[in-house]
């Protein structure tokens, strides 16, 4: 997936998570709202790797604007074990990397460091989500990442193919009405 694909994917995704979580009404707005336009820095982190010879996957979402969401998986098919939650002040703290959250009730923590690295990608796109016209220009940067993830009292390296922090301009508008 190329990656402003991708980055407005995941934009769109979190956002709508974000939507549920605190009240559609504060961004969503109706058919009648003329659009709005939002300026969102943050981060995305997504990784994989094997714990317990169990595949892992873990995704790391800052929002400045609207929410910053932990999710960890344990597993596949009918073994799997994880979920999501939504935290205050994020995960990334200049270069160090804490998160945590119960999974299948126990700690479930990645730790480590991720760092801005090489220059800025230009990222302008436009594409349509839950009844909005959603254009987003911006950059976003690689971040270089070296985290594991503690589970059960055992430790896996994880292995983050998308890992970049984002700086974007967001317009939405609604294609309902």
């Amino acid at each position: 997936m190329r990656s402003t694909q991708l980055i407005t994917g995941v934009l769109a995704v979190v956002a709508t998570t974000g939507l549920i979580g605190l009240g559609g009404a504060a961004h969503a707005g109706d058919a009648t709202t003329t659009p709005t336009t939002t300026h969102e820095r943050g981060v995305v982190v997504e990784c994989t790797g094997t714990l317990h010879g169990r595949s892992v996957y873990a995704s790391l979402y800052e929002n400045d604007r609207y929410a910053n969401v932990l999710q960890i998986l344990v597993g596949d098919g009918r073994n799997r074990v994880g979920g999501s939650r939504e935290d205050r002040d994020g995960f990334l703290d200049g270069r160090t990397v804490r998160a945590a959250m119960k999974v299948d009730g126990s700690r479930a923590a990645i730790t480590g460091t991720a760092r801005k690295v090489g220059a800025p990608t230009a990222v302008n796109d436009e594409y349509d989500d839950a009844g909005q016209h959603i254009t987003t220009t911006g950059s976003h940067r690689r971040l270089a990442t070296d985290l594991q993830l503690t589970w059960r009292g055992r430790t896996a390296p994880l292995s983050c193919g998308t890992a970049f922090a984002y700086d974007l301009m967001v317009t939405r508008e609604s294609t309902v009405g």
